[in-house]
């Protein structure tokens, strides 16, 4: 028989401020023609931990653990600043705003990675960079448009983010793009 397994991960949600909201639009309309795929805003998020495969029988233990990291740090506020993009293979794959002010968001991603490793997920050995994916890269025609439209908005405030709860995700791949539903959300200590 086989298992059907669940795509899921665990993330702070970012409502877009309407400065991000036009930014993404303008990078649209300077990047259209593009091979690149816009997340939309309403599924704006900032992955702490991606678990992929994940068998419905461990839900309530990953819950659990997500509850007892959340216990350990209060509400807290990060600010999005500038615009960069990820690599592979020397071609811009992701573009991102990154996470200013990040520590709490480092030690709540360490903790919950600790957590979960000890149930099998895979620990992450790479540094972690805490950033709100705006679209992925699958070609360029126009690179330079593309280096342009990046160092335009490169040290530009884009917001602040309060964040009070974790939401741990499921990601169901459609043709349009991925569906995020919530299968639980956290609520972080309110010392």
């Amino acid at each position: 028989m086989m298992t059907d397994f669940l795509r899921t991960f665990v993330a702070v949600k970012v409502e877009p401020s309407p400065v991000l909201q036009e930014t993404m639009k303008d990078l649209k309309q300077k990047l259209a023609g593009e091979h690149v795929k816009w997340v939309a805003p309403n599924n704006l998020h900032l992955t702490l931990k991606f678990l992929g495969d994940t068998l419905p029988s461990q839900v309530d233990e990953i819950g659990e653990e997500l509850n007892q990291a959340a216990k350990m740090f209060s509400a807290f506020t990060f600010r999005l600043n500038g615009l960069g993009f990820f690599k592979n293979q020397g071609m811009p794959r992701v573009l991102f705003v990154p996470v200013k002010e990040g520590e709490i968001v480092q030690q709540l991603a360490a903790e919950i990675d600790s957590r979960l490793a000890k149930l099998g997920f895979y620990a992450e050995k790479r540094p972690f960079k805490p950033h709100l994916t705006l679209a992925r890269i699958k070609y360029l025609n126009n690179k330079k448009a593309f280096y342009e439209a990046v160092e335009k908005y490169r040290s530009a405030f884009m917001q602040t983010a309060d964040i009070n709860e974790l939401v741990f995700y499921r990601s169901i791949l459609k043709p349009h793009g991925p569906e995020y539903k919530s299968i639980a959300k956290i609520d972080l200590n309110s010392f």
